[in-house]
């Protein structure tokens, strides 16, 4: 069956705003968890319909955001959030949502106190989605026919179809695909099938998080890692990650941002309080840049490629089409950061290796990001 068969045009933006406003007005408190880009856009939509001062508090995981403030709020512990705010309606505005959710009613909080709503990398105001899939449509349905296995194609067509009508039932029917999140990139049931040699490229290494997951998954691997990552901050934790790191696998900080050539970058860590949103902007702090490609020119064959990096995942695999070409690598890359980039990055593969890769799509989180692209080479799959 075609894709544009199988989506569903019903548009249910408005219902799905409203239906969280009217939640919202049975409360007189109002946590939302979530002190990202999501959780500042919940804020702003009740502070258009005058109920911001509803809201009590944010709240995060993260502890390198408890006890600052966002949007003028205060920023919590769950555990906080929980005991100071027990009559309170929590906004769940972070796409771990199933996560969170258990969390909170550990944590003593009831189900019908909390309620998802994940306003970030969807348009609320108009449905500009919709829009843009049915101008693009084509495309993707040559994605949606280049996905090897039937998971890919569900979970494909089912963010489609949450992005075009915000219906949660769409997320509910991709939840018995959804993985864990510790193992993103390294899918054993796909990677298992394929040899992996030559060295790892981890785009995007953050804090090194992708390091420690690599070294549980690939715990005989020896070879060089080259962690690539352009916030300061960050790198310096990486660095020290680094330094803990097995000696029998080398690995090569490297303080740049990736893209598709050497130069210089602005790279904004402000607004995303040097965390893992931090990206490529039009302002920040200067950082240099450089392409997979000339690491490949330096370190010789590369074997394996993972990219998260914010939208810049595209001008990535451009400055690394040599690399690919002839190594034909094991790609793992992130195509939720733009709208675009669920069907310009598997087709930018698909120009550059015509017929040589095999494409896969896996999902790690209830919601629209950290969805996977594997692309992973014919030639190195076992026989």
């Amino acid at each position: 069956m075609r894709l544009r068969d199988i989506l569903d045009w019903n548009d249910k933006t408005r219902e799905y705003i409203d239906e969280m406003l009217a939640k919202a007005a049975k409360y007189r408190q109002i946590v939302i968890f979530g002190a990202g880009i999501g959780g500042k856009q919940t804020f702003e939509l009740l502070e258009q319909h005058g109920m911001s001062d509803r809201v009590m508090a944010f709240s995060d995981n993260s502890a390198e955001k408890q006890g600052n403030d966002y949007c003028g709020k205060p920023i919590l512990r769950a555990a906080d959030a929980c005991r100071d705010y027990s009559a309170a309606l929590i906004l769940i505005s972070s796409t771990a949502f199933d996560t969170i959710k258990s969390q909170l009613m550990q944590l003593g909080a009831r189900e019908e106190d909390i309620f998802f709503f994940q306003p970030a990398g969807i348009s609320l105001q108009e449905n500009q989605d919709k829009t843009f899939i049915e101008e693009h449509l084509a495309k993707f349905e040559r994605v949606y026919e280049l996905l090897a296995d039937e998971e890919s194609r569900s979970i494909y067509s089912s963010l489609l179809n949450y992005r075009i009508t915000k219906d949660i039932k769409w997320l509910d029917t991709m939840r018995p695909m959804i993985l864990e999140e510790t193992d993103q990139y390294f899918d054993k049931r796909l990677l298992n099938h394929y040899d992996f040699d030559g060295a790892f490229v981890d785009a995007g290494a953050y804090t090194g998080d992708t390091l420690e997951s690599f070294r549980r998954n690939f715990p005989d691997w020896r070879g060089k890692y080259y962690c690539i990552e352009a916030g300061r901050e960050s790198y310096k934790i990486l660095c020290d990650a680094v330094r803990r790191t097995d000696d029998k696998i080398e690995v090569i900080p490297i303080n740049k941002a990736v893209w598709d050539c050497e130069g210089e970058l602005y790279f904004d860590t402000e607004n995303y309080n040097n965390g893992a949103g931090s990206r490529v902007s039009d302002s920040g702090e200067r950082v240099l840049c450089c392409s997979i490609d000339g690491i490949s020119v330096r370190g010789g064959e590369i074997g394996f490629i993972k990219m998260d990096i914010e939208g810049a995942e595209k001008k990535a695999l451009l400055g690394a089409k040599n690399t690919i070409v002839k190594c034909k690598p094991i790609l793992t890359v992130c195509i939720y950061h733009k709208p675009e980039d669920f069907f310009d990055i598997p087709l930018v593969l698909e120009e550059m290796v015509s017929g040589e890769y095999e494409y896969y799509v896996r999902q790690y989180r209830y919601g629209q990001s950290e969805t996977v692209l594997y692309a992973l080479p014919k030639s190195r799959k076992k026989h």
